[in-house]
């Protein structure tokens, strides 16, 4: 019998404060408020999982409340880098490189950022090696948006910028089963973006 490794992707809680700032790599804190979210997430996931975050501060503050668990650190986790404009606001952004950052998606960056390109070459090496490393066994990842959506890229095997069209919300949660003893790796998404409860 193939046995899978059963990912559990939640994106954290809305950042604290101001919804329009860039935050990226920032280390700002969670807004915790949605206690009937939380909850919900908690009762969905499954006992004995291995529970893992990011190392910015807003998915483990979430990871902790969902499960009342200190996560693991995993640093290749952390969201996009958005460089110089980390702090701002969207709507502050010069509307030319705004408008070069979202039509190619994939490769463009912001000053002193990172691709999302580079993104998943951090994220995709150590999602496989974790998948060979915990076959048959579930890890429950709070991170990010970024993150989540590379996870997805690699599973579907989709053109990277056609990444940006998948929504993925605060709180959400999407499942991926990695299949390590294929060759190559086989996937299957048994769904993305799903609500809490």
């Amino acid at each position: 019998m193939i046995k899978a490794t059963r990912w559990w992707w939640i994106r954290h809680a809305p950042s604290a404060g101001d919804q329009g700032i860039i935050h990226g790599q920032d280390d700002v804190a969670a807004n915790l408020s949605d206690a009937q979210a939380l909850a919900a997430l908690n009762r969905r996931l499954p006992a004995n999982s291995h529970l893992f975050s990011s190392n910015i501060r807003r998915t483990i503050e979430t990871a902790e409340a969902i499960t009342g668990r200190a996560p693991i650190q995993i640093a290749e986790f952390a969201e996009q880098s958005f460089g110089d404009w980390n702090g701002g606001k969207w709507r502050d952004l010069p509307r030319g490189e705004m408008n070069a950052f979202w039509t190619n998606y994939a490769e463009q960056k912001a000053p002193a950022g990172e691709s999302f390109r580079e993104l998943t070459e951090r994220v995709h090496p150590k999602i496989l090696q974790m998948s060979a490393d915990y076959r048959d066994q579930d890890l429950v990842v709070v991170a990010h948006a970024g993150t989540i959506r590379a996870a997805l890229a690699l599973a579907l095997e989709t053109p990277l910028n056609a990444a940006l069209n998948m929504a993925i919300s605060n709180l959400s949660l999407t499942r991926i089963d990695a299949f390590p003893d294929e060759n190559p790796y086989a996937w299957r998404v048994d769904g993305a973006n799903l609500p809490a409860a």
